[in-house]
């Protein structure tokens, strides 16, 4: 006698990806070249089109409101080449 089969895992959610997507851009060694092209790394993530245009644009603060995990919203600001200091004002200035 076997007991009720339980239902798949779920494969992730959108905010999963996307700090996925962030996290592992911020690890590549050629990250500041992969940013000028960042439209075609990301293609390969199961990303929703506000995702999308939310890392495209970037809309730090939609980022953020998307769920992205702060620290991994502050490495990619900073692969743009903005100064660290300037994050804070940035993230309140965007949306």
């Amino acid at each position: 006698m076997s007991g009720p089969t339980s239902p798949a895992p779920p494969t992730g959610s959108a905010r999963y990806a996307i700090n996925q997507a962030i996290f592992e851009l911020t690890r590549r060694t050629d990250a500041r070249a992969v940013v000028a092209d960042k439209a075609n790394f990301f293609a390969a993530y199961p990303l929703g089109p506000e995702e999308r245009q939310a890392l495209l644009g970037p809309d730090w603060k939609q980022l953020l409101a998307l769920g992205v995990l702060p620290n991994l919203l502050y490495r990619y600001y900073v692969l743009h080449g903005f100064a660290p200091e300037s994050f804070a004002a940035a993230v309140a200035a965007t949306g």
